[in-house]
C-alpha cells in the first residue's frame, strides 16, 4: 500500500451555463453583441455597483447591450480566473480594468449569475477594490 496522498480529482466537462458566461465574455471582447443577446434574458437585470457615473441596475437585454456597447470608449478589458456553475448559478472570478490615455487601473471582481434556461437572468459584481471600480467607469 502506497503512503502518497491520493491524487487531486480531474477536472470533469464544465457546466453548459458557464459555457455560456464564456461565450458571452469572448462575445463581449470581440464586440459581438448579437451573440450576448441570444445569451441574456429579454428580462435580464444587471446590478452594477459603484459611485461613479454608470453605476445603476441595468434591465432588459436593450439596456444591457447598450452599457456593453459604451465600455469599449472607456478601454474597458476584462479576464477570467475561474469560471464554474450548475444548473441555477454561474460564478467567475475575473480581473477587470480600463486602459486609457491617464488611466490605468484594475480590480479582482466576483461575477454572480442567476441562469434560467440556459440563459443569464440576473448578474451581480462585486469589485475586490472599490476605489479602483470606480475609477474604471471615472
Amino acid at each position: 500500500m502506497s503512503s502518497e496522498p491520493p491524487l487531486p480529482p480531474t477536472r470533469t466537462e464544465e457546466h453548459p451555463n458557464a459555457t455560456a458566461y464564456r461565450r458571452a465574455a469572448d462575445a463581449f471582447r470581440a464586440g459581438d453583441l448579437a451573440t450576448i443577446g441570444s445569451l441574456v434574458d429579454p428580462d435580464v437585470v444587471w446590478h452594477v455597483p459603484g459611485e461613479h457615473p454608470w453605476a445603476r441596475d441595468y434591465r432588459g437585454r436593450e439596456d444591457v447591450s447598450h452599457f456593453l456597447a459604451r465600455l469599449p470608449a472607456i478601454g474597458f478589458w476584462l479576464r477570467e480566473h475561474d469560471v464554474f456553475g450548475n444548473d441555477v448559478h454561474v460564478c467567475a472570478l475575473s480581473e477587470m480594468g480600463a486602459s486609457r490615455p491617464g488611466i490605468e487601473v484594475s480590480t479582482r471582481v466576483v461575477s454572480i449569475f442567476d441562469f434560467r434556461d440556459g440563459r443569464q437572468v440576473e448578474r451581480w459584481l462585486y469589485p475586490d477594490d472599490v476605489a479602483a471600480w470606480n475609477a474604471i467607469f471615472s
